[in-house]
């Protein structure tokens, strides 16, 4: 694979716009083929950015009460729940908010659910929350969030290019990728779809304080 030595940096276009500009050295953004890890050029050497993902899935375990019954709160500050979210419970099927009916807070006591009518399987109430019910008492499941956003840190090299691996839990195809300065909270860029980003064949490499790129990277 040829590199080439990078002596300019410009933003990428396609699916990309930045916000506060001047505010940073022209950013150039790519996105690995073969890996999927999402790249950043133009960056200060060793600056710290965050990355928040707007539709990336979050699994976080759950006890169901007495009663069988799990219940998600739509004001949760770390897991909010907004219009158009949908969930899996234990792996299942998706479950769109949108279409749950509104009913009462399931009640518990001794046990038993109790008041009429039975809820539902699956519910939500006036306030926003999300009820799982007819549960095993006390049982550990797993709710995914299909739409969390997410935030993730990632520090530049001396050259000032920074990579977001796509592996692990942060594995993405669409949705999009806010790119942030630690420090301050300036917007860097906004990738509107990372499935549509521009495509290349290699990340850039920092050898010796000098940024090589691949004959593919996005020219200025």
């Amino acid at each position: 694979m040829k590199y080439k030595l990078l002596s300019s940096l410009a933003l990428v276009t396609l699916g990309i716009t930045t916000l506060a500009p001047g505010a940073f050295a022209n950013p150039t953004v790519g996105r690995e083929t073969r890996t999927g890890d999402i790249y950043v050029s133009g960056l200060g050497s060793y600056q710290s950015i965050k990355g928040e993902y707007s539709s990336l899935p979050r699994s976080t375990n759950k006890n169901a009460n007495e009663c069988g019954v799990i219940k998600l709160s739509g004001s949760s500050a770390s897991l909010p729940i907004n219009a158009g979210d949908t969930f899996k419970l234990n792996g299942g099927t998706d479950i769109a908010f949108n279409s749950l009916v509104v009913e009462a807070e399931p009640k518990c006591s001794n046990g038993v659910l109790v008041g009429n009518p039975t809820p539902s399987a699956t519910l939500k109430d006036s306030n926003g929350n999300v009820y799982f019910t007819g549960l095993t008492p006390y049982s550990s499941n797993v709710v995914t969030y299909n739409n969390a956003p997410t935030l993730r840190s990632v520090k530049a090299s001396t050259c000032g290019t920074a990579r977001f691996s796509n592996s692990g839990k942060y594995v993405v195809t669409s949705g999009s990728l806010t790119i942030t300065d630690s420090a301050t909270g300036s917007t860097i860029v906004t990738i509107a779809d990372v499935g549509a980003m521009t495509a290349v064949s290699g990340g850039p490499i920092c050898r010796n304080g000098a940024t090589f790129t691949t004959a593919d990277w996005p020219s200025p």
